[in-house]
C-alpha cells in the first residue's frame, strides 16, 4: 500500500484538530501549513494572532507563489508512513500537493459545521487570536472565504475541491464514525 496524505480543510473552529486527533490515532503523522507561519511569525519578533498568520501567510504567497506553503511542507512527507496536512485554505495548496511525486496518494478532507455552533466551540476553546464577538468572526470568517488574488486564502474554492466532507454539526461519536468511514474507504 502506497502512502496516503489526507489534507484538512474547513472552516475556522468547523472540528479539523479534533478530526487530526482520530487520524493521529490511526497512525498517521501530523503536520500543519500554519506551522511555517508561526515559525515566521517567531523569527519576525511578531506576535501570533489570526491576523498576522493571515498576513504573513499572504506575504508568503506573494513572493514564493499560492502554492508555497504546501511546497515548503513536502519534503517533510516521508514515504515510510501516513500523513495529516491541516490548515490547508488555497486551491493552489491543494494542486501541490496533488501534483508532488513525493506524496504519495494525497486525498483531501473538507470539514464543516452550523456557523452558530462553530462560534460557540471557537469562544470555548479561548485559542490565541479568536474572535471574541460574533460579528468579529462573521467579519473574520467573510475574509477568509473568498478572494480573487490567489496568493489569499480561498477557503470556500478550496472547499470545493474535496474528495471527502465531513459535517461536525453533531455528536463527537458521529464525527469519528465519518472519519473511520473514510479511513476504510482507502
Amino acid at each position: 500500500m502506497s502512502t496516503i496524505v489526507l489534507g484538512l480543510t474547513g472552516k475556522n473552529a468547523s472540528g479539523k484538530g479534533t478530526v487530526a486527533e482520530v487520524l493521529k490515532e490511526h497512525g498517521f503523522v501530523y503536520h500543519s501549513l500554519s506551522d511555517s507561519l508561526r515559525d515566521e511569525l517567531n523569527l519576525l519578533g511578531k506576535k501570533e494572532t489570526r491576523e498576522n498568520l493571515i498576513e504573513i501567510g499572504n506575504k508568503l504567497r506573494n513572493t514564493g507563489g499560492p502554492g508555497v506553503l504546501a511546497d515548503k511542507l513536502t519534503s517533510k512527507l516521508t514515504l515510510d508512513c501516513n500523513h495529516i496536512v491541516d490548515s490547508i485554505r488555497n486551491p493552489f495548496e491543494v494542486e501541490s500537493l496533488r501534483e508532488s511525486s513525493r506524496v504519495g496518494k494525497f486525498f483531501l478532507i473538507s470539514v464543516d459545521a452550523d456557523a452558530k455552533l462553530r462560534y460557540e466551540r471557537l469562544s470555548l476553546r479561548g485559542r490565541i487570536g479568536d474572535s471574541d464577538t460574533w460579528e468579529k468572526f462573521l467579519e473574520q470568517e467573510q475574509k477568509e472565504d473568498n478572494n480573487d488574488d490567489p496568493n489569499k486564502q480561498q477557503l470556500s474554492k478550496t472547499m470545493k475541491l474535496a474528495d471527502f466532507n465531513i459535517d461536525n454539526s453533531g455528536t463527537l461519536e458521529n464525527l469519528k464514525k465519518q472519519v473511520n468511514k473514510i479511513i476504510s474507504e482507502l
